[in-house]
């Protein structure tokens, strides 16, 4: 089993691209946890659940405003599936725009508002700085960094975020996905997945997480994307 861990994060580090474009009709918004700069078109919605440890339920949705606006909200709820009181956690507003596109020399920057923690052993995203660019056809390098704690005191050591994540699509239908979450902390993740259109408004997300940890604590989430237009 170890070995197949550490050979499918070779993989994906030897894969680790993203393409600017979608998995059919939905934009990378995200690689695994970490954001992209990318943003819904205007009319444009978005609306997932992410299935995680503990038999948790997180849901998030997202309306696009001008292109390279877009605001959303995100509600948690524990033991969804499974034993045990089902705890929902406090509805959160989300929020991400685009404020430079990408050229030639510089990559497209994005700032973002992501205070919901996903799962079990996931900080929450809170305030974000991120940068995309693509490097080769097909590929986009997208990173940044972020304050894991918004309105409270600020401790560097524990709340300052640096994260970098790459997607490879060789297909319309198909992108895998990679990323390492607080790689500046004790904390940090490893996470790789891959993603499939099921149709052009569907697809089917399954990630790994944790891939640093032992193979006994790293953990398997499964995500269903929708998307469409008003």
């Amino acid at each position: 089993m170890k070995k197949s861990l550490i050979a499918m994060v070779l993989v994906c580090a030897a894969l680790t691209f993203v393409r600017a474009e979608s998995v059919q009709n939905s934009p990378n918004l995200d690689i695994v946890d970490t954001p992209t700069t990318n943003t819904l078109l205007r009319g444009m919605y978005n609306f997932h659940m992410r299935f995680y440890e503990g038999g948790g339920l997180n849901t998030r949705a997202w309306v696009g405003f001008a292109n390279v606006f877009m605001i959303g909200a995100s509600f948690d709820l524990q033991n969804a599936i499974g034993q045990g009181n089902v705890e929902g956690r406090e509805p959160k507003v989300l929020a991400k725009v685009r404020i430079i596109e990408e050229s030639i020399a510089f990559p497209s920057i994005a700032l973002g508002y992501e205070p919901q923690t996903i799962g079990l052993t996931t900080f929450p995203m809170g305030i974000y700085v991120a940068a995309s660019k693509i490097i080769m056809p097909n590929v986009v390098f997208s990173g940044g960094i972020n304050n894991h704690n918004v309105f409270t005191n600020f401790v560097f050591s524990d709340n300052l975020g640096v994260f970098a994540g790459l997607i490879w699509m060789p297909g319309q239908d198909f992108a895998f996905i990679g990323e390492v979450n607080d790689i500046i902390q004790n904390a940090r993740s490893v996470n790789v997945g891959i993603r499939y259109a099921f149709a052009p408004e569907i697809r089917i997300e399954f990630d790994f997480k944790g891939l640093t940890k032992s193979t006994s604590d790293y953990t398997r989430n499964l995500r269903i994307d929708y998307v469409n237009y008003f």
